[in-house]
């Protein structure tokens, strides 16, 4: 049960420390650099509001022990909430390696 515990900690932190690479030399702008910080919070409150944190620590759990369990033949589970972040910048302007 403590493993079940400290697994579902875990997952529900993981989502919120999400920081994308970010290439501000292939910027189509001077002036989208300067508005990175501001475009990165915006788009993870973005992020928060449209993904469930329950969804996203099942894929966690389901993809770190459950998978590598049946030997990673089933398919991954992507994560919703790294999706919605990056789509979110790169209509922004930036440049998401």
């Amino acid at each position: 049960m403590k493993k079940l515990v400290a697994i579902l900690i875990m997952c529900l932190t993981i989502s919120c420390t999400y920081k994308p690479i970010v290439d501000h030399r292939g910027n189509k702008g001077e002036e989208v650099a300067y508005r990175y910080n501001d475009d990165l919070q915006t788009c993870k409150a973005i992020g928060k509001e449209n993904t469930n944190s329950i969804v996203e620590s099942v894929k966690v759990g389901y993809n770190w022990y459950i998978r590598p369990q049946l030997l990673w033949l089933p398919d991954k589970m992507e994560y919703s909430y790294k999706g919605i972040v990056n789509k979110c910048l790169i209509q922004r302007g930036h440049s998401i390696l």
